[in-house]
């Protein structure tokens, strides 16, 4: 009788603790080993709202003797790292996925999503022909490069050269001048204009330096996107670089939501959650289309600028200077689809920029994105896209 009072008088007190979390300051462990502003920032969302204390070392360092209650961690080639975290008895969130063989509740980027994201933003320009570069072969790179080939083989697109530097560097993965030299021969013998994705920003500026050291022009011949939206490496740039948003904020702030329900007893999630890219920061090195056909340019050209109105395929046509059948041939043959079928992806790509990266109402993206009326563009979204513009957006949001 007496062990049964303890017990209640112990599940009561928990469950009190459990009720009061608010009012206590959980101290949080951020192990990453490496520094990035955007995860932190997150990160430190959360924190705030939710009364944390973190605990942070710049330079990944165990802080011997430390106790709390979860670590944030991301971790790759820091072998104490990951021992570490193996021999923790509270909850961890792991925010990469470079070691998946280690069992940890994980958020990151949906890399398979930025893949296929790159090969979409390629085929609308018309490229035929394009390459995946990586100087890593990270789980990562490979979801990455696996999203890319195969959304490129679904949109008829031939399979993208693989070009990864670890795999041919013969141990010598650091050395600058056999990776240039190594790039410069791939991008020399490769058809042209070839559209390149990297891996990351730090990649794509590589593939930039060798095409302009080796007189090969951005974008006019090699097309480069990147990932992660670096401005510092992005923007300064002889060609500046368009690259893939990978929302690494949203990362950072959904870990630490998951690192909260563990603490308080939740189940860990049997897959990773993965967060979706947040579109393309189109800039110069990619700002052009593969097509040397001034009807066909002009065309493109007059949808992207015209998009909310409600133009049909002879005004597009008549701008072009070609008869409608023309310009639909012209179409077929270097895009693989019609002028309408041009115009109903523009506006449909619109309304996903849109849904993704603003508040405004079904009404206002239909008047933006010449859809005529709310319910129209419900429906053809839903058709298309297999669920409904409220749904997409609450994804990205």
């Amino acid at each position: 009788m007496k062990l049964q009072f303890i017990i209640i008088v112990v599940h009561n007190f928990i469950m009190t603790v459990k009720k009061n979390r608010k009012f206590l300051q959980a101290n949080i462990l951020i192990l990453m080993e490496w520094y990035d502003h955007h995860i932190r920032e997150g990160i430190g969302r959360y924190a705030l709202e939710h009364n944390w204390h973190l605990t942070i070392d710049e330079r990944a360092s165990i802080p011997r003797g430390w106790q709390g209650d979860g670590v944030l961690t991301v971790f790759n080639k820091r072998a104490e790292i990951a021992e570490y975290i193996k021999n923790l008895t509270i909850p961890v969130v792991d925010m990469g996925l470079y070691h998946p063989e280690i069992k940890l509740s994980r958020v990151c980027g949906h890399s398979c999503m930025i893949g296929n994201i790159a090969a979409d933003h390629f085929a609308e320009r018309g490229y035929r022909h394009t390459a995946w570069f990586s100087r890593v072969n990270t789980p990562i790179a490979r979801m990455r490069y696996e999203g890319f080939k195969e959304r490129c083989i679904k949109l008829g697109l031939p399979a993208p050269l693989e070009w990864v530097w670890e795999q041919q560097s013969h141990g010598n993965i650091d050395s600058w001048k056999d990776l240039s030299v190594w790039l410069e021969s791939n991008l020399k013998n490769a058809p042209e204009p070839l559209a390149v994705f990297a891996y990351n920003d730090y990649d794509a500026s590589n593939i930039l330096y060798v095409c302009r050291n080796s007189d090969i022009e951005v974008p006019e011949r090699v097309a480069i996107l990147g990932v992660d939206n670096n401005d510092l490496i992005c923007l300064n740039q002889p060609v500046p670089l368009s690259s893939i948003i990978h929302d690494l904020t949203r990362v950072g702030y959904e870990a630490a939501a998951m690192l909260d329900k563990l603490i308080q007893g939740a189940r860990p999630p049997v897959r990773p959650q993965l967060i979706p890219p947040k579109g393309i920061s189109l800039r110069r090195s990619t700002d052009y289309t593969a097509i040397d056909i001034p009807a066909v340019r002009k065309a493109v050209t007059y949808i992207k600028q015209n998009l909310e109105r409600s133009i049909g395929i002879k005004e597009i046509a008549d701008h072009a200077g070609v008869s409608r059948s023309t310009l639909d041939r012209l179409f077929l043959e270097n895009f693989n689809r019609t002028v309408y079928s041009e115009l109903h992806r523009a506006r449909l790509n619109a309304v996903k920029s849109l849904l993704a990266t603003t508040k405004l109402t079904m009404r206002e993206i239909a008047e933006c994105t010449g859809l005529c009326h709310a319910q129209y563009l419900c429906n053809l979204f839903k058709k298309t896209e297999g669920i409904t513009p409220r749904a997409y957006r609450r994804q990205y949001q």
